[in-house]
């Protein structure tokens, strides 16, 4: 039987740090037992959040009082487990300090993405790459380590693109994201720049997108051997949408063959990972979920489904374009698959692994 693990929540009262608290308050082994966030410290949890979620703010937390970001304060709370979802900037500096202590850090921030040494992990994706920790600690010198998780967008093109990429001889694929306004947090985007308006978020964000979908996908296993990674276009087109969570994802896959969009769709549908195949708590039976309708995914509609609510991404409009290209839409929950619900199942996984102490 599993001990309890402690865990402490880094920016606990934000979007992505309530998130946490919601989905861990029920957890079987991870529980929230401290909450670390900026000007609001010695104040009750719930006094001071904005509970910008399902539901309501859990009783076993409402009054536990947000406490400073001090790793001395939480060894007297015997914290086992660090959850990071700080701005960038911000966050390196304090997930490094923790790491050195001996801390295991999950992080969404991108300040350690591309560290050749931190995994950047999709459980069901690129389980492999947690044998990096070891590298980490050993070049490092620390007791602790960091593990990060990708950008939200990322995820919601990577979920069917990766299965594509394992299973098919991918030649590219073409993204246009429609991103809620949770995307920057709160209080997020003005409202003059959303309401009746796109925002473009522009070339530099298009470019960070693209970058770790090609890192994800460079460390995938594939059951073909062509094309090489260098050799598949990748472009992206994001934007920002007046919805409140959920990015919307439309991608026109090209292959280098004929490939028909119904066997597309089946590799999509039937395809699960290691967190299905060890049933960890968090993981969705089936983490993508097709979409029969001509007119699902939906925004809306869709962003909770699945059997663990907002952790399967949804692919629908699967339709073929011409004989070697298939068009498809995803939808992603930013704040929990991509985001808090990403990491504690990334945790779940190295728990199982032995990386955190059962």
């Amino acid at each position: 039987m599993r001990r309890t693990l402690k865990a402490a929540i880094l920016g606990a009262t934000g979007l992505v740090g309530i998130e946490y608290v919601r989905m861990l308050a029920n957890h079987p082994y991870i529980k929230p037992a401290y909450l670390a966030g900026k000007g609001s410290v010695g104040k009750p949890y719930e006094e001071v959040t904005r509970w910008q979620t399902v539901g309501q703010v859990p009783k076993e937390v409402a009054d536990m009082e947000v406490k400073p970001t001090d790793p001395k304060l939480m060894e007297q709370e015997g914290v086992d487990i660090i959850f990071s979802p700080l701005p960038a900037g911000a966050a390196g500096p304090v997930e490094e300090q923790f790491a050195k202590l001996g801390y295991p850090v999950i992080s969404n921030s991108p300040d350690h993405r591309f560290d050749p040494d931190v995994p950047l992990l999709v459980p069901e994706l690129n389980p492999h790459t947690i044998s990096l920790i070891d590298e980490q600690k050993k070049r490092r010198d620390w007791k602790g380590f960091i593990v990060t998780t990708p950008l939200c967008t990322a995820q919601g093109a990577l979920f069917p693109l990766a299965p594509i990429f394992m299973n098919f001889k991918m030649d590219g694929a073409f993204i246009t994201t429609m991103q809620s306004v949770s995307g920057e947090g709160y209080p997020g985007v003005a409202s003059l720049d959303v309401i009746d308006n796109i925002k473009v978020l522009g070339d530099a964000y298009d470019a960070k997108t693209i970058k770790e979908v090609f890192r994800v996908l460079s460390e995938v296993k594939r059951n073909v051997n062509e094309p090489k990674l260098e050799e598949v276009t990748l472009s992206a087109t994001t934007h920002r949408i007046a919805t409140i969570v959920g990015h919307y994802e439309v991608l026109y896959v090209t292959f280098k063959e004929e490939t028909p969009a119904e066997k597309v769709k089946e590799t999509l549908a039937n395809f699960t990972g290691l967190p299905q195949e060890l049933k960890l708590p968090t993981a969705p039976s089936k983490p993508i979920l097709v979409a029969e309708k001509d007119n699902r995914p939906t925004v809306y509609f869709d962003r909770w489904a699945g059997d663990v609510p907002g952790m399967s991404v949804v692919v629908g409009r699967i339709s073929q374009v011409n004989k070697r290209t298939v068009r498809l839409a995803s939808l992603v929950h930013n704040t929990v698959r991509g985001a808090a619900g990403g990491g504690i199942l990334a945790a779940e996984l190295l728990v199982e692994k032995g990386y955190i102490e059962k």
